[in-house]
């Protein structure tokens, strides 16, 4: 028996989804969840309090920023900063703080010492406060961070370690 090709039914269905988002950049998916390794850290280089080890970099990617205004306040001169074609990104950093020295993220496993994050001139990042915001270019950007081990007032107790830090990312 045969069939004619106009005897014959053939469909298909497809099911499309996704999201749009409205933001001026997003993060890339490589940069939401990082391990980053402080290697072996020497107890002589943290004898006493505020001494400090190597810091290493954590790296955001921002993807697909586009053409926004956007302003940010100068902390130098206190006077607002404006760009016609670049938006401002700002981030939050929340930490468990260490009990003897709040500025620093904790560690478990170890005692000590905590991290210390620091932005890219090497200043003081707060953690649980917005840090200062960033011009973004149009296209894809990278922010760099800076994490550094310091020395706290606790007794010093060599271990293998560990601390966790969230980010949390807006654009003005």
């Amino acid at each position: 028996m045969t069939h004619a090709a106009g005897n014959l039914a053939q469909t298909a269905e497809f099911q499309v989804t996704g999201t749009l988002l409205e933001s001026a950049c997003y993060l890339d998916p490589s940069s939401a969840y990082q391990t980053l390794s402080l290697g072996d850290l020497s107890t002589a280089r943290l004898l006493r309090i505020g001494d400090q080890g190597a810091p290493i970099a954590l790296h955001l990617k921002l993807q697909g920023c586009i053409r926004v205004n956007g302003g940010r306040q100068d902390e130098q001169q206190g006077t607002l900063v404006w760009s016609a074609i670049e938006p401002v990104a700002t981030m939050a950093f929340n930490a468990v703080a260490d009990a003897n020295t709040p500025a620093l993220i904790r560690v478990s496993g170890a005692e000590g010492f905590g991290l210390r994050l620091l932005d890219i001139q090497g200043n003081d990042v707060r953690l649980g406060r917005t840090a200062p915001g960033w011009f973004v270019s149009p296209g894809d950007n990278q922010l760099t961070y800076y994490i550094r081990p310091e020395r706290t007032s606790a007794p010093l107790r060599p271990g293998a370690f560990r601390a966790s830090l969230n980010v949390n990312l807006a654009y003005d």
